[in-house]
């Protein structure tokens, strides 16, 4: 019977019984997949000209990210995580007086006696065969036979005259947040497709003349070091859900017609629609929402004009995949 394999260490510690938890394995890289697809309209006009444009924009992208050893108690990303874990630390630092006097009364307690740890290991050799090496079932066990291991209730103390502080630590946030980061020389690929059109006419001394613009784009690469666009997310393993530092897609070389070169990626709103959806999501799903844009994303307003637009964003994402370094990204 190998007691040592299911717990690893038994303490005798101020008269309370503690197995410490096994610590949990990391789990290896994972690939980030995002999904952008958006659809709507948009326009201008003033008393002479106009101008109305249809948006067809879609966009994606895959990237590998690395995760942390272990488990950390605070979200970075999250600003009531970050609140909590701030509150809790100021808790710390006023009962950290109370702690040092309660250490230095306990100093000169007297150990366990030979006799009572003798009864201890009897108590949980015959638990386990019972528990069939449940921790949490022989520690139950261990307790009940020897009450006088078992911790203070709330509120009281340990030994009369001496601070309790005991549950000092239970208000302490829980490790359930691991990070991930972003390395250097990670697989990245994305793709960029836009087919906006606008078409309109401005006024002039000869007369209308038109005013069209449009960019149309059908990029796929291969990006190395995409991951470096999101330098750490983090992930709560017990909710489930991501947290990611913001969304940046890569800017793609495009010609927009009547205007010239300049690049083209997601649009500013769109992006910031992104982020949000993103921040707290599950690690896997869908969202569409339509939104009023504030700002053109093609069209090219002239004089004291009046805009209006919307469109249509659909999101699908995941953070779940496994990824075996040298196998070939998801395409969209």
């Amino acid at each position: 019977m190998q007691i040592s394999k299911y717990l690893q260490a038994v303490f005798l510690c101020g008269g309370t019984l503690i197995v410490p938890a096994q610590a949990q394995q990391a789990p290896g890289p994972r690939v980030l997949k995002i999904d952008v697809r958006i659809e709507g309209s948009e326009g201008w006009q003033t008393a002479v000209s106009y101008e109305k444009a249809l948006i067809s924009e879609h966009f994606f992208l895959a990237t590998v990210l690395e995760p942390s050893e272990s488990l950390g108690g605070m979200n970075p990303l999250d600003p009531d995580s970050i609140r909590k874990a701030q509150e809790n630390s100021a808790r710390q630092i006023a009962n950290a007086q109370k702690i040092q006097e309660r250490n230095k009364a306990l100093a000169h307690a007297v150990p366990p006696s030979a006799a009572m740890q003798q009864q201890v290991n009897q108590a949980i050799m015959q638990a386990y065969a019972k528990c069939k090496g449940d921790e949490n079932c022989i520690k139950a066990a261990v307790m009940r036979s020897n009450p006088g291991l078992m911790p203070p209730p709330p509120g009281a103390t340990m030994n009369p005259g001496i601070p309790d502080v005991s549950a000092a630590s239970q208000d302490e946030e829980k490790a359930i947040y691991r990070q991930w980061f972003g390395l250097e020389g990670c697989p990245g690929k994305f793709r960029a497709m836009r087919n906006d059109i606008s078409k309109g006419a401005v006024a002039d001394v000869g007369g209308a003349r038109p005013w069209n613009h449009e960019i149309k784009l059908d990029v796929a690469q291969d990006k190395p070091s995409l991951c470096l666009s999101y330098p750490m997310s983090v992930v709560d393993e017990e909710a489930g859900k991501l947290f990611l530092p913001g969304f940046t897609f890569p800017d793609v070389p495009a010609t927009q017609k009547n205007i010239g070169s300049r690049s083209a990626t997601v649009p500013g709103e769109i992006a910031t629609w992104v982020s949000k959806t993103l921040n707290g999501a599950p690690l896997s799903g869908t969202k569409s929402e339509t939104i009023s844009l504030q700002r053109p994303i093609l069209v090219l307003p002239l004089g004291n004009f009046s805009y209006g637009g919307s469109v249509k964003i659909t999101i699908t994402w995941s953070f779940t995949e496994s990824y075996k370094p040298g196998t070939a990204l998801p395409d969209d």
